[in-house]
């Protein structure tokens, strides 16, 4: 049985992982060997969950908007 998206993100947290969004995809920060295969397994299976409930990781990148020249 496949623990739910709250558990997967809890227990990626207790295996000294970081769960992030970027954009349509996962991102897992965790020391090696610490995400067991059942835990990707979970991260598949609740991905759209997990993507629903995760913020948008910023990409850092900052845009100014064009000014319009004036008279």
């Amino acid at each position: 049985m496949n623990p739910n998206p709250l558990q997967t993100l809890l227990l990626i947290w207790a295996a000294g992982g970081v769960l992030t969004r970027d954009g349509d995809n996962l991102h897992v920060e965790a020391p090696k060997g610490a995400i067991p295969p059942q835990l990707v397994d979970s991260l598949r299976v609740n991905k759209m969950e997990l993507l629903a409930i995760l913020p948008v990781r910023d990409s850092g990148i900052t845009t100014v908007p064009k000014k319009e020249p004036t008279a």
